[in-house]
């Protein structure tokens, strides 16, 4: 089972939302696709609620719900979900720090702004440190600005994997959330669709990329 966390230590950044269209997106791949909302405000938790399909699968974890997150992605994996999305609050290194110890992998998602990016440093640092593969993805990009190419340039000095995909902050993205869906829902052929899409895919590469370098080293090892 994949455990796939969105952390940011800084509010604002898209995690929900990244979190939720991920989601669809892995569903609509053949995944069996559960999203764990562990962020207080209960945003994923209330976007289910609006939602028609049954899946993905939205249950809650402490703070969002009582259960502990551990038990949560226990509960997950006893009924074969093979991927698991964790929704996160910001600002709140105790929790960061437990979501990426259950990781396979996280994605620290950032806006282009410079106070944005410099608040993603002590999230860099604690993937870092607790040694999960991770990536940075450049989202609530700015149509028509030159920001973008610039924030992307700095993100690479950050020692991670930067998703080459940008993803804008385009209408469509809240317009798909009033009734519970994603934007590939909404407007499949719509440019919303296509980066999240592709984000998507490229990230997927890198966790099949980490998992075969994993797999490597244990034979190498035993």
């Amino acid at each position: 089972m994949l455990v796939v966390a969105l952390l940011a230590q800084k509010g604002g950044t898209g995690k929900t939302t990244l979190t939720l269209h991920f989601a669809v997106e892995a569903l609509r791949h053949g995944a069996r696709v559960a999203v764990v909302d562990a962020d207080i405000q209960q945003s994923a938790a209330k976007w289910a609620l609006r939602r028609e399909a049954a899946e993905p699968m939205v249950v809650k974890a402490q703070p969002a719900g009582d259960t502990p997150l551990p038990q949560v992605l226990q509960l997950c994996r006893d009924d074969a979900r093979t991927h698991v999305f964790v929704d996160t609050m910001p600002r709140v290194e105790a929790q960061a720090l437990e979501v990426a110890k259950l990781s396979s992998f996280a994605i620290l998602p950032t806006a282009p702004s410079p106070v944005d990016i410099e608040a993603l440093e002590p999230t860099v640092a604690l993937v870092s440190r607790v040694g999960v593969p991770a990536c940075i993805l450049l989202n609530n990009c700015r149509p028509g600005s030159g920001i973008n190419d610039q924030a992307m340039r700095v993100l690479e000095g950050y020692g991670l994997p930067v998703c080459p995909v940008q993803v804008f902050r385009r209408a469509a993205m809240a317009d798909a959330f009033t009734d519970g869906r994603a934007v590939v829902e909404l407007e499949p052929e719509g440019k919303a669709a296509f980066e999240v899409a592709r984000a998507w895919k490229w990230i997927t590469q890198q966790m099949q990329a980490n998992a075969t370098t994993s797999k490597r080293h244990n034979v190498a090892a035993s």
